[in-house]
């Protein structure tokens, strides 16, 4: 059971790093800093409810 969190830990971990890249570094469409971190924090809300649901903590 611990094992199967850790691994869904790391994996949303991994999920956390690549939007971290997609919003800050590899911008297709230049956008202005309070949209790209406005983005970044709503796609981390979501990331974050996704893991708790995924964890069971919901």
């Amino acid at each position: 059971m611990f094992d199967e969190k850790l691994k869904k830990a790391e994996g949303f971990i991994l999920l956390q790093n690549n939007l971290m890249n997609a919003v800050f570094v590899k911008q297709a469409i230049p956008v202005g800093d309070v949209e790209a971190l406005t983005r970044y924090y709503k796609s981390q809300d979501i990331l974050s409810e996704l893991f708790n649901e995924q964890m069971g903590w919901m």
